[in-house]
């Protein structure tokens, strides 16, 4: 049978942004762990504006931007490397990106990064080959990103099922107003002030015991 075009993309779209693609995002907190550890982060309340900051300015909203960008085919990836802002950071968007492009091609058919590529360059560059919406495309990722800081959180805070569910919930109009921004935003509107999510990233490095990569 064959399938409508539409559909096709969007169910290609569910398959690259589901935390069951099999890139390791699971590897990953993006120096939530820290954060967690140390106490900086203790309630379902803390980890709702912890991950609201790294959206809307922090990590996540560069990557939004950079996303879009490459999604209408500008070279941004060097730009993107240079603002990891720890080693951890640039160990986290490297091994994603690598990942995502070995198993994106197996269903584009075309290797999509043949050098160092953070996440989100490597997930645009294989959505635009696609030819996905980026509008579409940029929420699924965002919202990826975003659930995987809620796994996080109810791993180690720890968090019920329930209150990880309320959190995706309360934190969906979050994502779509940062998609929105980051639609319209060009690589001026590019700048982090989450010191503390930076910050937590660096001290991660050092950090004696943890379960997580970053």
């Amino acid at each position: 049978m064959r399938m409508d075009t539409s559909a096709s993309k969007l169910l290609l779209l569910f398959n690259w942004m589901s935390p069951t693609f099999p890139i390791g995002a699971y590897a990953y907190s993006h120096g939530l762990e820290w954060a967690i550890v140390s106490g900086a982060v203790k309630t379902k309340s803390d980890v709702e504006s912890w991950i609201t900051d790294v959206l809307t300015r922090g990590s996540g909203w560069n990557d939004a931007v950079l996303f879009v960008r490459a999604s209408h085919g500008e070279d941004v990836s060097d730009l993107a490397l240079a603002l990891c802002s720890s080693h951890e950071r640039h160990l986290e968007t490297t091994q994603l990106g690598a990942a995502f492009a070995i198993a994106a091609s197996t269903f584009s058919g075309t290797s999509l990064a043949e050098k160092e590529t953070a996440y989100p360059i490597a997930a645009a560059m294989a959505c635009l080959d696609m030819n996905i919406d980026c509008s579409q495309a940029l929420l699924a990722f965002l919202q990826g990103f975003s659930n995987a800081l809620i796994s996080v959180a109810v791993r180690l805070v720890p968090l019920g099922q329930k209150a990880g569910l309320e959190l995706m919930r309360d934190l969906m109009p979050v994502i779509g107003d940062v998609a929105q921004r980051a639609g319209l935003a060009t690589l001026d509107d590019l700048g982090s002030c989450a010191l503390l999510s930076d910050m937590a990233a660096i001290k991660h490095e050092t950090q004696y015991s943890r379960v997580f990569r970053t």
